[in-house]
């Protein structure tokens, strides 16, 4: 009995399958890598700059909101502490990456608002990324 030796795949033909799973590999990293950059180059940034003005029995409180990231942020609302108290003011507004966008909330609009020249009062922004702290200094207007 005669043991027929088997034959493989020729050289020219592994070396094409080597050189296309090479291929494959690589641009699949390539893909991969230049994805994860893209997202992860996505990052929120938002910055809170707040004035509170006291002048006689009117009070106001400016709020202005920088987005310096790449991806917008919802601004949801925001908690002011004051003297009268602490309450949350609803702003709901998409602020664009680069983009920047103002509010105002006075005492016309709650009449417990109040403020004292000189001292310094908490915010909490409540964003659509987390919760962001700022603090509002007063001056007398």
């Amino acid at each position: 009995m005669r043991i027929r030796a088997r034959r493989g795949i020729s050289p020219v033909i592994a070396v094409l399958i080597m050189v296309a799973a090479a291929i494959s590999l690589g641009s699949f990293a390539y893909w991969y890598t230049i994805s994860y950059a893209k997202a992860s180059s996505q990052a929120a940034s938002l910055i809170v700059d707040a004035t509170a003005v006291a002048s006689g029995t009117k009070s106001s409180l400016q709020v202005t909101f920088k987005n310096t990231g790449t991806t917008s942020i919802t601004i949801e609302r925001i908690l002011v502490s004051h003297d009268g108290g602490s309450f949350w003011h609803s702003v709901d507004k998409d602020v664009a990456a680069g983009a920047t966008y103002s509010v105002t909330v006075s005492s016309d609009e709650v009449p417990s608002l109040s403020f004292t020249p000189g001292r310094s009062y908490g915010l909490i922004v409540e964003t659509s990324m987390g919760n962001v702290t700022s603090i509002a200094l007063c001056v007398g207007g």
